[in-house]
């Protein structure tokens, strides 16, 4: 830009300015022209585009050459229609990009070239993140065109965003290669576009590469032309999409499947051979999903591509999906556990699900992403259980979903399902568990309330209507209205959207009246109390119920149909009961999204089933679940006393089903941390033993290997080893003795958190050099020959430790450097995650270490947000408040600001967590106390690290200090 054309530029923005159009930049400018704020040059200050057009096609070009993928050029053609009045003017998106503006070409259908507006052919505006286009005359209504520009653009090395570099490691060198991901805001920093989602086109892409690379996109290959040092693949047109669904990837993976097959997986060369298991669950999943939807695939091909380095689990880009590598790496057995090869499957089934709805069926703008995400989740579920009936998944999409999303959608700022943004930083950040589990809960109360043949049907229709078109909710609920057979309270509109448009959920009251026989339910919303903040407000919903009871009239669960309602006109209904119910549930199979709370003698009683020899055969599994989740939570909101919360988990004694024990895990685990600071913290661990000891029988270390059994492993197991159930220790000292003495073999992935928390916070028959064997085994090893998933493992379960000088060695290593070393920045960081997550005596050494060293800790690690954060969610103790306290006051001023603001959110949660423990530790005591649960005492956490310690020799760590000395300068770095 000349100097002339600078100051145009400058004039330009004082104006736009004025008209609250902030950072933007000017391009171009031929004259010495001033316009005013009412000039046709000013653009609007919006974030969406201004409607004046739409896109037909795209024709893009991306050079991707550059030895080291760090920058890129292209071209784009973008055949557009003129849809408003006539106009010279017209925007589209583009973000961080280098746009020419002596490129820019219009070109009408009939060959005729629109003249550039030479006074200003392009006006940026960086904070809409968009580029405006003007030209000399104005353009025909109803009329196509052809706008063509050239740009540059970098290719990102940090944020896995738009288009960036990923990298991998085969026999110790580095490849890298060239991918993307742009939902929902980040096909604008790759090519200049129409970046939303109601804007729909085909795309026809040329990428070209370096020879030693093959180019990937949403479509198969067309032709690829050797150049004279590249190659220039273009491939065949797509379907209508939307452009965050656009994707290519340039890189030297294989696959071990032909050209002629449908679905394809690519991985680097040394784990192609470990995409089986995700091809072959593919294929069956798609063809059961075609069958589901009465609709096959719209796309020729369907490449699944195992992504290095992803930022999200994977993305569903019509025909060339990608994913982050464990989603799609499978090995065996023995080196995968249950959970990851569950989640392959899983995972696989979303993103296809998404072939129909999102990609297919595209909702206009992001308010309602859901429909996307909570149907992709759903079907993710149910699709998947079909084909592996013995992991109980259906089951599982309870604890996973319905109660994961209870447990988050309950504070006063949570947002509705359908949310309205604009901003693409908050648009960006729309994927959390309101649009997949919450979202996905809903849609199965919906569909319990309507019947499931219902559902598909009306599914089907849906899907039909909408083919290649944008969608809303109300299409949806159209179609469910049109075949819907149940008599409803209210519109499938009203009904849905009363959960759709408000935040959180209720709690469903039930009291039962023996006199009467009748049963009165009433709702308000459910949240957790915090002082801090005012209480949400009391959304109403429309609220489906149900209920089973010990009488054979009332006693079918699998009947989920709702019987009674509660609405926003009638919050409060009684119902009358038979004559003989002794005890009752409500909300069979938890269909409905809501908790249930009972008065007291209802709760006795269904705690009396649960205790009893027959409570798996009245009680369904889901309600058991359903049952222990409510129960927890209601406690720890104030609802009910931790008496009935405690009475009520007395039953996991006996119980052997997965799905309960799940639940249990994390409520369990919440009380572990909380109650951890008392004085009769080892009755709860008795507690915790007592309960476990049976199933730990039943499953062991190594045992049992059907998938249910090495589910527990990952929890029920954990809980045994790490509350000191003695078998469970027996077991592991022997695992470890046996790996030792066993160069060739490995402790299991799925037992390895138990293991490695046992080995730390319980005497084990080892010797200290034994010890020393094990850390060199994991630790002192290089990179691409090491297994980094246990090393995080091992330094997590340094929070089990209890022995101090350990403690202090781990965390002299974070405040050091050393070349070779081989732990990470982001190790080290997990390691202070791991204390912070552990006991009192942990978090208490990490904070004051954390307190001395500051200045050197902050300045290694990449970030200490996240340590602030996870100090805050744990912090229960007076004395580890005011050591934070202390660090925030000291070093706050020189923290970057999402870190101070991270800092000063613990300092709020720890407080909270504090008055938690004021209120509730009492009542737990008493109860433990009257059980007759027994335990050491401990002091209380302080300045003295509390109680409880094993302090070992030193001389194992002078020793380990002296093989990192000695294998410094030769183990290779990460």
């Amino acid at each position: 830009m000349t100097v002339f054309q600078k100051c145009i530029a400058i004039t330009l923005a004082c104006v736009l300015s004025s008209a609250r159009v902030n950072s933007s930049h000017l391009v171009g400018g031929k004259t010495n022209a001033t316009y005013s704020q009412n000039s046709r040059y000013t653009p609007s200050a919006s974030y969406h585009l201004d409607n004046a057009t739409e896109p037909l096609s795209y024709n893009l070009f991306l050079d991707i050459t550059d030895d080291n993928l760090l920058t890129y050029s292209g071209t784009v053609d973008i055949t557009i229609r003129l849809l408003s009045s006539e106009t010279s003017s017209f925007a589209i998106n583009s973000a961080g990009l280098t746009v020419d503006p002596d490129s820019l070409q219009l070109t009408r259908s009939d060959g005729k070239i629109i003249p550039v507006d030479q006074r200003m052919p392009m006006v940026i505006l960086s904070e809409f993140e968009q580029i405006y286009l003007n030209f000399a005359e104005n353009l025909e209504i109803g009329a196509v065109y052809t706008v063509h520009l050239k740009y540059n653009g970098t290719i990102k090395t940090s944020l896995f965003k738009g288009l960036y570099r990923s990298s991998y490691r085969i026999n110790g060198n580095v490849r890298y290669l060239a991918t993307t991901f742009f939902a929902a805001t980040y096909a604008r920093t790759v090519f200049p576009c129409y970046d939303e989602p109601r804007y729909k086109a085909t795309f026809n892409i040329t990428i070209r590469h370096r020879p030693q690379h093959m180019a990937l996109s949403n479509m198969p290959v067309a032709q690829s032309v050797q150049l004279r040092e590249h190659i220039e693949t273009s491939f065949e047109q797509t379907p209508l999409i939307s452009t965050y669904l656009v994707a290519f990837v340039v890189s030297d993976f294989r696959t071990a499947a032909t050209d002629q097959e449908l679905i394809r997986v690519y991985a680097p060369e040394n784990k192609v051979q470990h995409t089986e298991y995700a091809r072959e669950f593919a294929i069956r999943s798609l063809r059961t999903l075609e069958t589901f939807f009465g609709r096959q695939n719209q796309v020729p091909k369907i490449d699944l591509i195992a992504i290095p380095d992803f930022a999200m689990g994977a993305m569903e880009n019509w025909g060339l999906i990608t994913f982050r590598e464990d989603y799609l790496i499978y090995e065996d057995e023995d080196s995968t556990t249950a959970m990851a090869k569950q989640s392959i499957a899983a995972v696989v089934t979303h993103e296809l699900v998404h072939m129909w709805f999102g990609n297919e069926v595209t909702p206009e703008w992001w308010t309602h992403v859901w429909l996307n995400e909570g149907f992709a989740r759903y079907f993710e579920y149910y699709i998947t259980s079909q084909l592996e009936p013995t992991w109980h998944l259906w089951e599982q999409f309870i604890v996973n979903n319905v109660h994961s999303a209870l447990s988050q959608d309950c504070n006063s700022d949570n947002r509705p399902m359908s949310y309205y943004a604009t901003e693409p930083s908050i648009l960006n950040d729309l994927f959390d568990y309101v649009v997949y589990a919450k979202s996905a809960s809903v849609i199965r109360m919906i569909q319990n309330v309507i019947g499931f043949d219902t559902f598909k049907i009306a599914l089907n229709d849906y899907l039909r209507l909408r083919s290649y078109l944008t969608t809303k909710p109300q299409y949806l609920y159209e179609s469910i209205e049109k075949f819907r057979t149940v008599e409803l309270p209210a519109s499938v509109e009203a009904i849905f959207e009363s959960w759709a448009n408000a935040p959180g959920y209720p709690v469903v009251t039930v009291t039962v009246d023996t006199s009467s026989r009748t049963l009165t339910a009433s709702q308000k919303r459910f949240f957790m109390p915090d002082e801090d903040e005012d209480p949400p407000k009391n959304e109403l919903f429309y609220v489906p119920l149900n209920y089973a009871s010990n009488v054979p009239a009332s006693n079918d669960f699998d009947d989920t149909a709702p019987t009674f309602w509660l609405t926003p006109t009638t919050p409060e209904v009684t119902v009358p009961i038979e004559s003989d119910i002794e005890w009752l549930v409500v909300n069979k199979q938890q269909t409905g999204y809501y908790r249930v709370n009972y008065d007291q003698q209802s709760w006795n009683r269904l705690i009396g089933i649960l205790n009893s020899d027959h409570f798996d055969t009245d009680l369904p599994v889901i309600n058991r679940a359903q049952m222990v989740d409510d129960v927890a939570n209601l406690a720890r909101a104030g609802e009910v006393g931790y008496d009935i919360a405690l009475s009520l988990m007395q039953y996991l004694e006996r119980e052997t089903e997965y799905i309960p024990w799940s639940t249990a895990y994390n409520a369990l685990l919440h009380l572990d941390s909380m109650y951890s600071s008392t004085i009769e913290y080892g009755r709860f661990e008795d507690f915790l033993r007592t309960i476990t000891g049976c199933r730990y029988e039943n499953v062991r270390l190594t045992g049992l290997t059907d998938h249910i059994s090495r589910l527990h492993r990952g929890n029920t197991v954990y809980l045994a080893c790490y509350s000191g159930v003695q078998k469970c220790l027996d077991d592991a000292g022997v695992m470890v003795k046996y790996t030792l003495d066993n160069p060739s073999s490995a402790i299991p992935e799925e037992v390895q958190a138990a293991v490695f928390c046992a080995l730390h916070k319980h005497p084990l028959p080892m010797h200290d050099y034994e010890t020393l064997n094990l850390f060199e085994r994991y630790m002192l090893v290089p990179y691409h020959e090491g297994q980094p998933g246990m090393i995080n493992r091992y330094l997590t379960s340094l929070g089990c430790s209890r022995n101090e000088t350990l403690i202090e060695y781990f965390l002299a290593l974070t405040a050091n450097d050393y070349p070779g070393f081989p732990i990470t920045a982001q190790q080290k960081t997990q390691l202070y995650i791991g204390l912070a997550n552990g006991s009192p005596l942990t978090r208490m050494i990490a904070l004051q270490y954390m307190q001395e060293h500051f200045s050197t800790v902050s300045y290694l690690l990449p970030s200490i947000a996240p340590i602030f954060t996870e100090f805050g969610n744990r912090i229960n103790s007076q004395a580890e408040y005011e050591v934070l306290e202390q660090i925030v006051s000291k070093y706050g001023d020189t923290l970057a600001s999402d870190v101070k603001d991270a800092a000063e959110i613990a300092l709020t949660q720890a407080e909270e967590n504090i008055r938690w423990v004021t209120k509730y530790a009492g009542a737990i005591t008493s109860w433990l106390k009257e059980q007759n649960y027994e335990g050491t005492t401990q002091k209380p956490s302080g300045g003295d690290h509390g109680g409880g310690a094993h302090v070992h020799s030193i001389g194992i760590f002078v020793a380990v200090g002296c093989a990192l000395m000695a294998i410094g300068a030769s183990a290779l770095p990460y």
